[in-house]
């Protein structure tokens, strides 16, 4: 731990050259702090000290369990939860400015207003978390719901329930039961609107994340981790299983090249050709299936 913090040291003290020239870094005591990242490091925290304090020139950097870096909160466990529970006060928030003003815009303008106020937030860096456990996601996925019905879904049928007088009703519908206030479907609207739920939305940024990475070469630390099988040069060897896009990317890439449509298409093929296929064929499974988690892998 010691030679790290010498060697952090010195780096700061060289600067840096990156792709843009040289440059410095500078620690700021107030504005950095150090986090203990790494899933399943218990043994290496409990060989560090309670009382242990990182400084830098004599400044001591604060130790957090959570970080924020370019909009993701990263937790010391890289599980993702701190940041899926974040976006989905953001999103639920979304929904309330969308429920006011929905009623005040053309129905042409919906789509485009769902896509600019609610799925920029919800697509934002979702290769990076949202390969997490289904469980993780269900908040998020049911907020999406919420905002489908809300931009696309037929409200003022379902507020006229409540509307009607109790007595306006026949004698065996006045019990209010499971039916009157069962929600409306709301994979008719996804269907309807040719928009992605939030698990294929992460399956097609990570592929097509994928496959920009590989036509670049670049980043290269993240390109140098991707095994390309050398007999099938349009095949990963995948790493040992983890929710991180160095696994779950490629794994997604050997399903889905599995498809009719996608089998002759390889890391080489144009960009967009790729994502329009991909698109289309993420949009069947959601109109044909009614899971949307398992359908595609018994293509």
């Amino acid at each position: 731990f010691r030679s790290f913090v010498g060697w952090f040291r010195g780096w700061f003290r060289v600067g840096w050259v990156g792709s843009g020239g040289f440059g410095w870094f500078r620690v700021v005591p107030p504005f950095s702090i150090n986090v203990l990242f790494g899933p399943g490091k218990k043994n290496l925290r409990s060989s560090i000290p309670d009382n242990l304090q990182l400084s830098v020139y004599g400044k001591i950097i604060k130790k957090v369990n959570e970080a924020k870096f370019l909009g993701v909160l990263l937790d010391e466990d890289l599980s993702w939860k701190p940041h899926i529970a974040k976006l989905n006060k953001t999103l639920k928030s979304a929904c309330g400015r969308l429920y006011r003003i929905v009623n005040c815009l053309p129905a042409k303008l919906h789509k485009q207003i769902y896509h600019s106020l609610f799925e920029s937030h919800l697509s934002y860096a979702i290769s990076v978390w949202g390969g997490v456990a289904i469980s993780n996601l269900d908040p998020v996925f049911r907020t999406q719901k919420k905002c489908i019905r809300i931009m696309f879904g037929d409200t003022n049928l379902f507020l006229e329930k409540f509307r009607t007088c109790v007595r306006a009703r026949p004698i065996d519908k006045q019990k209010l039961g499971k039916e009157f206030f069962c929600r409306e479907s709301s994979k008719p609207l996804f269907t309807h609107e040719n928009l992605l739920t939030v698990q294929n939305l992460y399956r097609l940024r990570s592929i097509m994340e994928l496959v920009k990475i590989v036509q670049s070469k670049e980043p290269k630390p993240i390109y140098q981790t991707l095994n390309i099988s050398k007999r099938s040069g349009n095949r990963f060897l995948t790493p040992e299983p983890s929710i991180y896009f160095s696994y779950r990317a490629p794994w997604l890439w050997n399903c889905f090249r599995k498809l009719p449509r996608l089998e002759n298409f390889g890391l080489d093929s144009d960009e967009n050709l790729i994502k329009s296929v991909l698109k289309k064929s993420l949009l069947e499974t959601q109109k044909y299936h009614s899971n949307y988690m398992v359908c595609l892998w018994n293509l």
